[in-house]
Order: structure tokens, then sequence, then C-alpha cells
């Protein structure tokens, strides 16, 4: 493989680590390949780009609901406008002039919205090489699903059907998990993480809200800072500089370790007993990878809730439906050591951090026959 050119949007976090994850694996396996990642809205159009980041962050932020409405009815089949439509416009020249230059053997998109847009370049005879897309949540939406994609790749396999059901042949499905960084296909030593990081050795929860910092992030931190178990708190903020600043200036009776965006995310989740997050597609598939135990407090309507019906139905998480119950909640995990146990063995079975690796291998064999 010599040159792979990558789409993602920088919405949150995820679609950016998962591309990178897969971009970091192609530069182990084939050192002298050139690859690009394209944020494909700032690339485009850098004011369509703050138009929709922006008024989907807005939504998330101040009226999730509505966010979680269109998202449902979308799912439905009522897209209340033509996608395709919509993507037709967003397609442009520079990006066509891009695929020329850059000449890629293969095209990998972490988000929706660049698939369609390429699935429709492609259909214009734009470009004839393998367009994969990498499904970055446990749950398909129909936005993802057009008919120039080459490869859907799948997060597990209970999703199969559901592409399935949307009229994807079988021969372009393939269950790889989602990528992630090769940092967390390593074995970590708990008491020797904890060592070298300085932090005690007694029980860790790990906060995040993901890349972004969304959540009830404040509430979590003074409710577990100021209960009766003896733990200490990790808690990471992403790109949330106010929060981080809030969270370091909180005085609590258990110890409180506040960062921002990490790229040590695999330690930090190594040294964590739990992890009490919004359930993102990629926090997800992390902590999966590390049999870590999911509390799950405020997950967003959308692609969030259903994330969080396939944690519960595969039994690797609990949901917390108010704070005040989240410190019982804990407390009953610690003493349930049987529960926990089972909790962890079932996270593991279900974690897939070898998948970058599965999906570079499948890239390798389509070029060469390409």
């Amino acid at each position: 493989m010599r040159r792979v050119l990558f789409f993602s949007v920088s919405i949150g976090a995820g679609h950016d680590l998962a591309a990178q994850a897969v971009a970091q694996e192609v530069e182990r396996r084939f050192p002298e390949a050139r690859m690009r990642i394209v944020d494909t809205f700032r690339y485009i159009n850098p004011v369509l780009n703050k138009v929709i980041a922006g008024s989907y962050m807005e939504s998330l932020r101040f009226n999730p609901r509505i966010w979680g409405y269109l998202y449902d009815q979308a799912e439905q089949g009522d897209k209340f406008i033509d996608l395709n439509q919509i993507l037709s416009k967003l397609v442009s020249i520079k990006t066509e002039k891009l695929i020329k230059e850059f000449d890629p053997e293969v095209i990998v998109c972490t988000h929706a919205f660049p698939a369609g847009i390429l699935s429709i370049l492609k259909n214009r005879g734009k470009f004839t090489i393998p367009l994969i897309a990498v499904i970055t949540d446990y749950t398909i939406h129909p936005f993802w699903i057009h008919e120039n994609v080459d490869k859907y790749i799948l997060p597990c396999e209970d999703l199969r059907y559901q592409v399935a059901e949307y009229g994807v042949p079988d021969e372009k499905i393939m269950t790889t998990g989602i990528p992630i960084r090769r940092q967390f296909a390593g074995n970590w030593d708990r008491a020797a993480v904890r060592k070298n990081t300085g932090l005690d050795d007694i029980t860790t929860i790990l906060v995040m809200g993901g890349g972004l910092g969304l959540g009830e992030i404040e509430d979590i931190i003074r409710t577990l800072g100021n209960c009766e178990i003896n733990l200490q708190i990790l808690s990471v903020t992403g790109k949330n500089d106010r929060l981080r600043k809030v969270l370091e200036m909180v005085n609590a009776k258990n110890r409180i370790k506040v960062f921002g965006f990490v790229e040590n995310m695999a330690e930090l989740m190594a040294a964590s007993d739990f992890i009490v997050t919004k359930p993102g597609g990629l926090t997800t598939a992390e902590a999966l990878s590390q049999g870590l135990p999911m509390v799950i407090v405020s997950p967003l309507p959308g692609q969030e809730a259903r994330n969080t019906e396939f944690l519960l139905n595969s039994g690797v998480a609990v949901k917390v439906r108010k704070l005040h119950h989240l410190v019982p909640q804990l407390k009953n995990l610690i003493a349930n050591t049987t529960r926990l146990n089972q909790i962890k063995e079932m996270a593991s079975a279900i974690g897939k951090p070898g998948a970058a690796a599965d999906l570079v291998n499948y890239m390798e064999k389509v070029v060469e026959s390409n």
C-alpha cells in the first residue's frame, strides 16, 4: 500500500481518532506509505464547517432533544429533505482535485457525511478505487448507507442484520470492531501503571465526557470527590478548557486528578477500575478493549442512546438514571465481585483491540486485487 486518503469530520474526537488509528497501523506496516486525513467540511468550505459543527454542538449543549428527534425521524426514513441533494451541493471541484492529485489506492471514511459525498463522486466516475466506510458507533443509521460504498466496517456482528435490512449485500459487510490506537493492544499492569503515574493503589474512577468534555462532569466529580468510598478520581475533560479549570479548583475529600485532551488514554484506563462516561463510540471501543466496566451517565439522544442499549444488552455496563444513584451503584459493584468479574470478562470478550490491524489487512488485500 502506497497512498491512502482518509475523510473524517472533526465533531468530537472519535471520528478523527478512528482515522488516526488506521493511519498509525498503515504507517507501522508500510513505512513508505503516503497518507492524508482530511477534515471534510473544513477542507471543502471553512464557513460551512463552522455552520454545521456549530449547529450540532449548540443542539447538544442546549437542547439535545432536538438532535435526538431529528436522529430518530431520519432513522425511521423521514429525512425531511433529500440528503443526496445536500451532499451534491457539498461536493466541490476542490475535493475532486484532491483525489486526482493525491491519487489514492483506497479511500477510508470515518464519518457518514464524507461517505455520502465520496459515494456521489464515485457514481459520477471521478474515481474507481475502493471506498470504505468505517462505522464509529454501535448502531447503524441510514445516513451511512450509499450505493457506491464498497465495504462497510462494523463494530460488532450484531449490526450485520441491520445493515442488511438497508439493502446492503453481505459481501459488502465486514466486522473488525471500531479502529482504536495501537496503545490499547498492550498488556498493562495496573499496579505498575499507577506507580509510574504517581497514583495511589486504591479504587480508581475515570470520569470522561468525550473529546468535547460534555455531560454533567462537574456534578459527577463533586459527588465522587465527597463520597464515603475511599477512591481517587481521574477526570478527562477533552477540549473543554473551561471545565478543566473549574475542576482543578474543586476541593474534595478524595483525590482528584484533572486532565485535558490526552494521548495516553490506554494508560489512564489501565489504571482505572471503572469508567464513568457518556458512551461515545470510540470511548466505548477503548474501554471494552481494556475490559473496563462502564457506568453510563446522561447519554445524549441519538447514537449515544443506541450505544447505551448495546452496552446494557451486552452486560458490560450499568446506567445511572439519577446522579444520586451513582455512589450506591458503585458500592454495589465493588461489593459484588462475582458480578464485577463477569462484566470485565464480557467487556474483554466484546472488545477488539486489533480492529485497526484487521482493517489494514483487508485494505492491503483489496488494493492488491484492485
